[in-house]
C-alpha cells in the first residue's frame, strides 16, 4: 500500500494533525489484504501507478462495508490534505 511523499512537506503536515490512523481488526485487515492481492492479479490495480488517493479509496471502501467509522473519517481526511497538496502543487 505504500507510495513514496515528499517527507518534509507532506508528510510531515500529515503527521503534525495526527500521530495515528485507528487500525480494525485483524479480520477486517485480512480481507483488505486478500482483495487488494485479488484485484492485482486481475489488473485491477497497479501498484506503481496508482495514486495515494487511489490507495486511501480503496481501503475506505474496504472498511466501510465493516462498519470501521474511526478508521474511515481518518483516511477521508487524509484524502483531502493529500488532494490539496497535489492539486496546490500542479497549480
Amino acid at each position: 500500500m505504500g507510495k513514496m511523499i515528499p517527507r518534509d512537506s507532506l508528510h510531515r503536515t500529515l503527521h503534525a494533525k495526527i500521530h495515528d490512523i485507528p487500525c480494525p481488526e485483524g479480520k477486517e485487515c485480512r480481507k483488505a489484504f486478500e482483495e487488494l492481492c485479488r484485484r492485482e492479479r486481475a489488473g485491477l490495480i497497479d501498484i506503481e501507478h496508482d495514486t495515494i488517493e487511489q490507495r486511501i479509496d480503496f481501503l475506505i471502501e474496504m472498511w466501510r462495508e465493516d462498519h470501521c467509522e474511526a478508521t474511515i473519517a481518518v483516511l477521508e481526511w487524509q484524502k483531502e490534505v493529500v488532494s490539496k497538496f497535489y492539486s496546490r502543487e500542479s497549480s
